[in-house]
């Protein structure tokens, strides 16, 4: 009877405190790529009344600036070498930075903001599905971390949509040990190290004063300024030579038709890119796809 009485004690306190550390997630935006969510912890099952303290204000094309310098290094296999890789693509990067932007607006200093993100991967004969997750926070004197789960972690057959996935249960901040590791690769910023010494494998913090002035002082790109083409006199010819050149006919009427052609072989190949994105998402069958791939190819001479 007593050995019952202390497991029921031990079973109870186990409980509470895998309550206490569980996290109060709000939806900010799901859809079909990504799912982003503002989450708190609660304290004795109230959930810490917010200090209204924002992080500091952030443009849209610093974050991006931010994600497109995120750098890894996945471990190789017994016959593979260690690669270092960007953790965004940037189709990732354009659909995901809005939805932070606007989740770290709504957050305050209790609040961290979760993030979950689908990529098509492109591999040597098949496209594979990955998955992205971590946390984003601001921290003290105008810091912003980004702590990740897991990086361009292979997808299972069922998660088809980032709306019906679940987030992980692992908090990111505690994770010591990944067979990934973030590179630093930006002036602003700097991988987190733990109380004991221990640098973060997927933990970063970034500066965002200096990620500002970075991005300010990023050139510019600048299109090639083209000399105006004079126009050259035009003569008039002696009335006795005939003004009409026969042989520049045909040659400007050919390059008309290449140019059209060209056009024409650019179009069908932007829609053969389009049509393949459809089926890799599963928007259309394999047998649409087949059709439609094989009608834009029969355009083609």
């Amino acid at each position: 009877m007593k050995h019952i009485v202390v497991l029921l004690i031990v079973s109870t306190v186990f409980m509470s405190a895998c309550t206490g550390t569980q996290w109060v997630r709000t939806t900010v935006a799901k859809e079909y790529d990504f799912a982003v969510a503002l989450e708190q912890r609660p304290v004795k099952e109230i959930i810490v009344p917010p200090k209204q303290e924002r992080i500091k204000r952030l443009e849209l094309t610093e974050l991006k600036s931010l994600l497109s310098e995120l750098k890894y290094i996945e471990e190789g296999g017994a016959l593979s070498k260690s690669t270092q890789a960007a953790v965004f693509q940037t189709s990732e990067i354009d659909r995901l930075a809005p939805a932070l932007l606007d989740a770290l607006g709504k957050a305050d200093a209790n609040q961290r903001v979760r993030f979950l993100s689908f990529n098509q991967g492109q591999g040597v004969i098949f496209s594979n599905s990955r998955k992205t997750e971590g946390v984003v926070f601001s921290g003290v004197d105008g810091q912003l971390n980004i702590a990740f789960n897991y990086i361009n972690s292979k997808r299972l057959p069922s998660e088809t949509s980032a709306i019906y996935v679940n987030f992980s249960a692992v908090d990111p901040v505690n994770i010591q040990s990944a067979d990934s590791t973030l590179v630093i690769t930006a002036p602003y910023l700097q991988s987190h190290s733990f109380a004991d010494g221990q640098t973060a494998p997927l933990w970063v913090v970034a500066d965002l004063d200096k990620l500002a002035q970075t991005v300010l002082s990023a050139p510019t790109p600048v299109a090639a300024e083209v000399a105006p083409t004079e126009k050259a006199p035009v003569a008039t010819p002696p009335a006795a030579v005939p003004m009409t050149t026969p042989a520049a006919v045909p040659v400007e009427k050919n390059a008309t038709i290449a140019a059209g052609e060209e056009v024409l072989r650019q179009d069908i190949k932007n829609k053969l890119k389009y049509l393949k994105e459809l089926f890799d998402e599963g928007l259309i069958s394999e047998r649409d796809y087949q059709g439609k791939k094989q009608d834009l190819l029969n355009k083609i001479d």
